[in-house]
């Protein structure tokens, strides 16, 4: 089975309530008409947006959920930390096909990682704009 990365906007006046009890995260997880899954190119996107202000792959504060996930819990980036790095990754996306290897899924197709950064940017521009937190999640 694949390890996919899931991004989930989390709305302003959902952001106390999911730090208070953040095993509420499974309802945010249902929910697939609100965030973004880059599929397997996390990894790759990891190594080449390494040099923004804000790790949004690996970064944020983690979320104890009391719940097991395989590959570490899921993690928390506060509005600002999305506002940062929203304003950092226009044009930060240098590829490097050299970088790649050894990289997972062993993709090496700048297209591939291009759609998914191309993504991500729309992502976190618009929870930027309406105020939103991102809950980042390796499944």
């Amino acid at each position: 089975m694949a390890i996919t990365c899931q991004y989930l906007n989390v709305r302003p006046e959902e952001i106390e309530p999911l730090l208070t009890h953040p095993q509420r995260i499974d309802e945010l997880m249902e929910d697939v008409e609100r965030g973004l899954n880059v599929d397997r190119a996390w990894d790759g996107l990891a190594a080449l947006l390494k040099d923004l202000p804000v790790d949004v792959v690996f970064g944020g504060t983690p979320l104890e959920t009391g719940h097991d996930f395989p590959y570490g819990p899921p993690r928390y980036l506060s509005p600002e930390q999305v506002v940062t790095a929203a304003e950092a990754l226009p044009g930060v996306l240098r590829y490097d096909g050299t970088a790649m290897t050894g990289r997972y899924p062993g993709v090496d197709d700048e297209d591939y990682y291009r759609r998914h950064y191309a993504g991500l940017w729309d992502f976190f521009t618009a929870c930027a704009k309406n105020g939103d937190a991102v809950v980042v999640v390796l499944v």
